[in-house]
């Protein structure tokens, strides 16, 4: 029996995410021999970790509880209280793997500077028949600087092969980003139409408008850098901007190559982008933060427009803004693309992710009636009004393809290594020039406005 293993069972990504999403898997029949192991600290029975998981779910989905299927879960869910820095929770972990686990899946959803500890624990505490064929799953951050992931990827490789290791970024298992492949892929004319010769700029946004609450000491010591241009705009961008071949669907074996020489392009991709001279560089910090997080000098980031540059054929000279900021007038994830015109008018693709999954085109139509005049429209597609809201949640998504080993989807340990030397070259790069940043009211800006001010300036100051 495949045996899935989470490491923070108590933990808000487990509680809030994970947890719902296994709920929904196995009402579906999607957990056909799997069983889940939790593990957390704050409870000593099963039963006071299942009532803290129902309390949970009917606050957060409480449709999901009239499911037949919830208590059936229960069969399949045993929760094992431990700490990952003792070593008497791993041996009671090892002794219920070996009574019925042929495959073992260890994730890690808990504190990134846990990783390393746990990885030692796995290698010492399992026999080498349990880990040959394991797999491991872990979420970002991926270190915090390239030596950090590569001495994280030293780790993992002397335990797990590199097939069996799935590096999770949630926002490549959300509908709209894995419709943003098909997009391309499958609308030929399109993907050619994303190149220097149609497209003015694109606009990669990720718009917060809560605060950096309880993760005020990571926050502080990581910047919004390092926390979503590292991993979740750079995922973005590459999607946007890879060269990306018919896809045959009907064929698995030709999917499979297509998907692999995807991540490699995409890969390919990071290594050939361009950071801007520093002053076009915008970064801010909302007013609150030092008062909220107790570091009344801090000079962390909470906001950034970076414009970066692809130096290949097809993007050279095309400017992507990447928008990032906690605080802001709005919750908004998008991708923007802006085609040149020779009208005021903006023709554009517009790509939401959150908080409606839509993609968007912006075009000029004849207005009714008997004069040739022009109107602006947009042209709609949504999953809520397609699809009566049937978007999969992202963590259903990933924990399939971890299950089934199909890695096609998650950043491999090169594209990693690659974001965090551009990352890395980017911090150094404002570290050297002591690069200011602006204080701005909390829950004021937006992108637009951000964009806005840098046109009206012709150039981020």
């Amino acid at each position: 029996m495949k045996t899935l293993i989470f490491f923070g069972g108590t933990g808000n990504l487990f509680v809030n995410k994970i947890f719902p999403a296994l709920v929904t898997m196995y009402a579906r029949g999607d957990l056909e021999n799997v069983q889940v192991v939790a593990i957390g600290r704050r409870f000593s029975s099963q039963d006071d970790y299942q009532n803290f998981l129902l309390k949970t779910l009917t606050e957060k989905d409480p449709a999901l509880l009239s499911e037949d299927s919830i208590r059936e879960f229960w069969k399949c869910l045993h929760y094992l209280q431990g700490d990952i820095e003792d070593d008497s929770t791993f041996v009671k972990l090892n002794q219920h793997l070996a009574a019925c686990c042929t495959e073992a899946i260890f994730y890690l959803s808990t504190l990134p500077n846990l990783y390393q500890n746990a990885l030692r624990q796995i290698k010492s505490f399992f026999p080498e028949t349990l880990l040959k064929n394991a797999k491991v799953a872990l979420e970002k951050p991926f270190g915090d600087n390239l030596p950090s992931f590569q001495k994280l990827k030293q780790t993992l490789q002397q335990t797990f092969l590199e097939r069996n290791i799935f590096y999770v970024d949630h926002y490549l298992g959300k509908e709209i980003v894995l419709n943003l492949i098909i997009l391309k892929a499958e609308n030929w004319f399109l993907e050619r139409l994303l190149s220097r010769e149609f497209v003015k700029e694109v606009h990669i946004g990720l718009c917060e408008r809560e605060g950096v609450a309880e993760r005020k000491v990571f926050y502080e010591q990581t910047g919004a850098i390092k926390d979503v241009l590292q991993n979740h705009l750079l995922q973005l961008l590459a999607l946007i901007a890879v060269d990306a071949p018919p896809l045959c669907e009907t064929d698995p074996r030709e999917c499979a190559s297509f998907l692999e020489a995807l991540a490699y392009e995409k890969s390919k991709l990071l290594s050939k982008i361009h950071l801007p001279p520093p002053e076009h560089i915008k970064l801010g910090q909302y007013t609150s933060y030092r008062e909220e997080t107790g570091y009344l000098n801090s000079t962390t980031e909470t906001l950034f427009v970076v414009p970066l540059f692809v130096a290949t054929p097809r993007w050279r000279g095309v400017p992507f803004y990447l928008i990032s900021g906690k605080k802001m007038a709005e919750k908004r994830s998008f991708i923007k693309v802006i085609f040149s015109s020779h009208l005021d008018y903006t023709n554009a693709l517009y790509m939401e992710i959150q908080p409606e999954e839509r993609i968007d085109l912006y075009l000029r139509l004849k207005r009714p009636g008997t004069t040739l005049s022009a109107m602006d429209t947009r042209l709609n597609f949504s999953y809520a009004g397609n699809f009566k809201g049937a978007s999969s949640q992202a963590y259903q998504k990933i924990i399939l393809d971890i299950l089934s080993g199909d890695r096609a989807l998650f950043p491999d340990s090169s594209f990693i290594e690659n974001a965090w030397r551009l990352t890395d070259q980017l911090k150094t790069l404002l570290d050297e020039h002591q690069h200011p940043f602006f204080f701005y009211p909390d829950y004021t800006l937006t992108a637009e406005s951000l964009l806005t001010e840098r046109r009206s300036e012709n150039a981020i100051p």
